[in-house]
């Protein structure tokens, strides 16, 4: 059972602190210890989102610490996740065009093995004529008039397919969402939708974005009670110990930290680091620090399950019994700027196609990424724009200047 959802950041799960508050950056980028500084995670930027099922199952699983998802809105992220290549390689980068019918995907794969394939969505992007339903004998988007809504119906969906369940191998994707503006309010007034909230960006007070990031964290844990109900549906029907669940996003969702909300708007951090969580019945869980993509989680599924990964992805495996090789993983963004991101061992570099700039990060010791360190680290911003140029030669192409090469 592969569970995604829309706009979860890593940092709202309560089994996601440790990486979070343990450390931050100081005023001059290096790292001081969580007692050291004045201002906790929490208060400058952290989710205190209370997610128990979520954190029930980490305890069994392998929790991957910095999960980095192929793109920073649904639709070309879960196209990467579900054909491990990256969007601009699959020609799938918004909804001009449909995935291309020769990507294969982890459905087929698994579809071709003699597995049973069904999906239950939420997100209108996801509609079959975009070719997500490849390989899925049964596709389904959800009707309702809210995300909020079509993210229950797919729970619903999902729970009776699993009451229905029988011997045959089966292959299980629910993707849930609602976790982004309009939220409703419980005292029946107005809800604000994103543009409302952009709208007066420069008027919110401190107190207003507290508010804001209370209802995101209302709607993170309505998730975790949904992903908590297929749980509990597997475990009545017996079928906890003969399932491997996955959890993880398709994105995460900005809360007004950088002046933008919702999704597809950036490559920082609070829009493609996300949870990933693999629980493998049977075995024990524990923390994998080195960084993944989410192009990895399809080729990890079926070295699971027996099965061999397509050639041509771009995924591995990165189960502990694979040791996870130091390698670039890569993010992009096409929709409404073009943006490029590299992140390899400590460090994430983002191209700002547009601006020419380059910006770079310490992702360990500086996890909210608030210190660019591109002008401290000139030769280190070279060596990775060139490593973002030999994977996407359109990226970054802009010549060195005279002043030591793009800012």
């Amino acid at each position: 059972m592969l569970v995604t959802v829309e706009g979860l950041r890593a940092e709202a799960l309560g089994a996601y602190a440790p990486w979070f508050a343990d450390w931050a950056a100081g005023s001059d980028g290096e790292a001081v210890e969580a007692s050291a500084r004045q201002t906790t995670a929490e208060e400058a930027w952290g989710l205190a989102a209370h997610t128990p099922h979520l954190d029930a199952l980490a305890q069994r699983s392998l929790v991957y610490g910095y999960a980095l998802a192929p793109s920073s809105w649904c639709a070309p992220s879960l196209a990467g996740l579900m054909a491990s290549r990256y969007p601009s390689e699959l020609g799938f980068t918004d909804l001009s065009e449909p995935l291309t019918g020769d990507a294969v995907t982890l459905a087929e794969v698994l579809s071709g093995a003699g597995w049973r394939t069904r999906a239950y969505v939420e997100h209108p992007f996801l509609l079959a004529r975009h070719n997500l339903d490849q390989g899925f004998a049964d596709y389904s988007l959800v009707a309702g008039e809210s995300a909020k809504v079509r993210s229950a119906d797919a729970v619903d969906a999902a729970q009776k397919a699993i009451g229905k369940m029988g011997a045959q191998s089966t292959f299980l994707w629910v993707q849930l969402g609602g976790l982004g503006p309009p939220y409703e309010e419980e005292d029946g007034s107005q809800a604000l939708s994103r543009r409302d909230w952009m709208r007066y960006r420069d008027q919110w007070s401190p107190q207003d974005l507290e508010i804001l990031r209370a209802l995101y964290e209302r709607e993170v844990e309505r998730v975790d009670q949904e992903i908590g109900a297929l749980l509990d549906t597997l475990d009545r029907r017996g079928l906890t110990e003969d399932t491997i669940v996955v959890v993880t996003a398709s994105n995460g969702c900005e809360l007004l930290e950088r002046g933008m909300i919702g999704d597809g708007v950036s490559l920082y951090a609070d829009q493609i680091r996300v949870p990933l969580l693999i629980c493998v019945p049977g075995e024990r869980g524990g923390s994998i620090a080195e960084p993944v993509s989410l192009l990895d989680v399809a080729p990890s599924v079926l070295r699971l399950v027996g099965l061999s990964a397509p050639a041509e992805w771009r995924g591995v495996s990165v189960l502990p019994l694979d040791p996870i090789q130091t390698r670039p993983l890569f993010a992009e963004l096409s929709r409404a700027r073009s943006l490029r991101a590299v992140l390899q061992g400590d460090f994430k570099l983002i191209w700002d196609a547009e601006r020419e700039r380059a910006q770079l990060y310490d992702i360990f010791s500086d996890p909210h990424e608030q210190h660019d360190l591109a002008d401290q680290r000139g030769a280190q911003r070279e060596e990775w724009l060139a490593v973002l140029r030999a994977w996407n030669p359109d990226a970054a192409s802009a010549d060195s200047a005279d002043d030591g090469g793009p800012r």
